[in-house]
């Protein structure tokens, strides 16, 4: 059982690398397309203030699912996450009508941080329950 849901984290962890980079190197009408569906749920944020969340909140998803996916593999978890949010953003310049920040990079890169920071804390509280019931 629990191979099977390491599987299902590493698949979802790359879907996600997949989904996040489709959306950040596609055209900029997709993105606005979801914030139009979106901001009536969340409020009506302004456009900016949404893609600094989206940014932030996508890459801490991904930093989770690969903290999860690779639980005793920091550092190939940190170079995929990190890697991942400064590809994309230089990616992000080569396409026609998206442009790549440093502002966008680092709110991904905390993102990310944050998620990893995230499945690594889950995953100490686990051990310790496991040996504590042992």
């Amino acid at each position: 059982m629990k191979r099977r849901i390491t599987h299902l984290a590493i698949a979802a962890a790359w879907i996600a690398v997949i989904a996040i980079a489709y959306a950040t190197l596609t055209h900029v009408g997709f993105v606005y397309s979801i914030y139009f569906k979106l901001s009536p749920f969340l409020m009506q944020p302004a456009m900016q203030t949404y893609a600094h969340f989206e940014h932030v909140i996508a890459f801490a998803v991904l930093g989770a699912l690969f903290g999860f996916a690779y639980p005793r593999r920091l550092i190939l978890v940190c170079c995929i996450v990190f890697g991942a949010a400064a590809l994309l953003e230089i990616l992000q310049t080569m396409t026609p009508d998206r442009h790549g920040t440093l502002i966008d990079a680092l709110e991904k890169i905390v993102g990310g941080a944050a998620g990893i920071m995230f499945a690594r804390t889950v995953q100490y509280f686990r051990e310790r329950r496991r040996i504590s019931a042992d």
